[in-house]
């Protein structure tokens, strides 16, 4: 008997070569092989070809999802906190005996497995929609009303990777033994009453407020100073921003915005969200973010499971940024916890809160003062690159200001994943949170700096 905790095999990469005639070569091969498969129609769905519907896992209540709101060829599907969006809303396309294709509302492409992969682990993708064998399944009953959906090409059932019930669990395909995290339930989202479009902390009346709070966290007591939105509307899911201090900082500057006044609160997040956005000052130890062993990025789990279980939060609207140590701090967490968060931006910063991972995508902002003496801007470049080869992105030496012009040069690099830009800036100063060239009224502080995160932040829907 198979263990639904038991760990799948990653599907290996592989070059995809695709045209009409391997489609159609691939399913002239497969015929032979279909010949023995009963078809017959699952009891526990009547499928309506003219609906949309979301397909929840029995093992983790999450729901197939395009990641990222992907709308490229090869772009991986995940599950993910049900929120009724267009990426997590499928339609059966009906390919004659009994098979289906299902057709992403967001990207009008298809559930895919790639490569025409027949592996255990081979991976379940988007693609344009050709019809293909690997692009056709059938609903097979399991009980309680949930499907199990079997590949056409390789007789092999869609499932949860590794029966994860994290966000952002890939989705593969393995051979079918009707465990739970392969068994789907088809639930139309045309009528009825959906969810809340957040988090498990909607629709509930909140146990947290604006203010100081102390949780446990690996044995020990960790603060952060929290601040809600006015008007705080327990069924409207809001942004969830991180704003970790420099070192010898405290949460208290982050939240108060120090020596600047409240328009750099939160590094000026608490001005530029207006009210659209749940903000958290954490407070590291000795005034800094040594992550030692990872108990930081455990107080950061820590802190979205009590924030989250009480707040409304939009799960794929969580942000981190910080300057100095705090920059490296958001760099620790886009490493370790790239499909938690959906955008990082890193203000000075360097490797000096480790990098647990740091091989997946994230959508990434660097900035970083051309004449910065303690972090050396070479520190900053070097992080930025971390994800400029995640996410694909064409490599490129960005230009940047010459000293002594007070001006600072914003690059958008080309050629990165959808969904996973990477922005550069560089400005001509010091060690500082920005350039000091005209932009700023605020003692030393510019609207520029803020401005631009938050610009970068509130692309991602």
């Amino acid at each position: 008997m198979k263990s639904i905790a038991e760990a799948r095999p990653a599907s290996a990469p592989r070059h995809r070569w695709r045209s009409a005639l391997a489609a159609a070569a691939a399913a002239v091969m497969t015929a032979g092989m279909l010949v023995a498969v009963d078809t017959a129609p699952a009891a526990a769905a009547t499928v309506d070809t003219n609906a949309w519907y979301v397909l929840v896992n029995r093992n983790s209540g999450k729901v197939l999802d395009l990641y990222g709101s992907a709308t490229n060829d090869g772009a991986r599907i995940s599950q993910w906190t049900r929120n009724n969006g267009a990426n997590q809303q499928w339609q059966f396309v009906d390919s004659g005996g009994g098979y289906y294709r299902l057709k992403s509302r967001h990207s009008g492409k298809v559930l895919d497995v790639s490569n025409f992969s027949t592996a255990d682990g081979g991976a379940i993708v988007q693609w344009a929609d050709l019809n293909g064998t690997n692009q056709q399944f059938r609903l097979a009953d399991s009980d309680g009303g949930y499907v199990r959906l079997i590949s056409r090409h390789s007789g092999k059932a869609v499932e949860v990777q590794g029966a994860s019930t994290a966000d952002g669990g890939n989705i593969v395909q393995y051979s079918d033994w009707n465990g739970t995290n392969q068994q789907w339930q088809l639930v139309p989202t045309d009528g009825g009453n959906p969810p809340p479009s957040g988090g498990s902390g909607c629709g509930k009346a909140p146990t947290l407020s604006s203010g100081t709070h102390t949780i446990q966290s690996n044995g020990k007591s960790r603060t952060f100073i929290l601040r809600v939105p006015t008007n705080y509307n327990n069924s409207n899911p809001y942004r969830l921003i991180f704003a970790f201090h420099w070192r010898g900082g405290t949460m208290q500057e982050i939240s108060s915005g120090g020596t600047s006044g409240t328009a750099w609160s939160y590094y000026g997040q608490q001005e530029q969200s207006n009210n659209s956005a749940i903000l958290v000052a954490p407070q590291g130890f000795g005034n800094g973010w040594g992550n030692s062993g990872g108990e930081d990025i455990t107080f950061v789990d820590d802190m979205i499971s009590r924030i989250e279980s009480t707040l409304c939060v939009n799960p794929r609207q969580r942000f981190a940024l910080g300057f100095s140590w705090g920059g490296g701090m958001s760099y620790a967490v886009a490493c370790a916890r790239p499909t938690v968060f959906r955008a990082v931006a890193v203000i000075s910063g360097a490797q000096i809160s480790g990098c647990s991972g740091g091989t997946q995508p994230i959508a990434y902002f660097g900035l970083h003062g051309i004449s910065d003496n303690v972090l050396n801007i070479s520190q900053g470049r070097a992080l930025r690159d971390t994800f400029v080869r995640n996410n694909g992105c064409t490599t490129q030496n960005p230009p940047e200001p010459a000293a002594g012009s007070r001006a600072h040069i914003t690059t958008t690099y080309s050629g990165c994943r959808a969904g996973y830009p990477v922005q550069w800036a560089a400005f001509d100063n010091g060690h500082m949170p920005g350039p000091v060239d005209g932009t700023y009224a605020e003692s030393g502080i510019t609207t520029w700096t803020k401005g631009e995160i938050w610009r970068f932040f509130s692309q991602f829907s």
